[in-house]
């Protein structure tokens, strides 16, 4: 089947605050996602529905389901955003803005449509640093110092 993950926020009266899916196109070898596609499977979105009336669930939560067809078969249920909730900002659906208002007892919009097709990437960032920097941070808890600015037009 398709690995088929949602992340959502329940409002912890049975409703939500936003749903957003997404298909997983790569992972990494311990099966966390690289790649994926935003996807308005119905089905899937239903389930996460009757999960959230059923238990009343109050905060963030990702499903992750291994769907064929019309069957979905749940996978894990984790009690957080995951590592790609920035996903469903990035899609239109800004549930970590959204649980900050219901937190603080500030009104929170419910619309969550969102785009399919949008890809999500994960990329990594090299640095490179001086060894002494390093070690400071790691036997002193020192920070790094910033990097030197370089003036305008400078040659290299």
């Amino acid at each position: 089947g398709e690995h088929l993950n949602v992340v959502g926020l329940g409002d912890g009266e049975g409703g939500h605050l936003g749903l957003v899916a997404l298909k997983k196109l790569g992972i990494t070898k311990l099966g966390k996602i690289w790649t994926g596609v935003s996807v308005r499977h119905q089905g899937m979105l239903a389930a996460a529905e009757s999960f959230i009336r059923h238990t009343r669930w109050r905060g963030p939560f990702e499903l992750e389901c291994m769907v064929e067809g019309e069957r979905i078969h749940l996978i894990e249920i984790n009690p957080r955003f995951p590592a790609w909730a920035y996903f469903s900002t990035g899609v239109g659906v800004n549930l970590p803005a959204r649980l900050v208002r219901l937190l603080a007892g500030l009104p929170v919009e419910r619309d969550w449509d969102y785009p399919a097709g949008k890809l999500f990437i994960r990329y990594t960032y090299e640095v490179v640093a001086d060894m002494t920097a390093f070690q400071d941070l790691v036997t002193g808890g020192s920070h790094l110092p910033a990097a030197p600015a370089m003036a305008v037009g400078a040659q290299s």
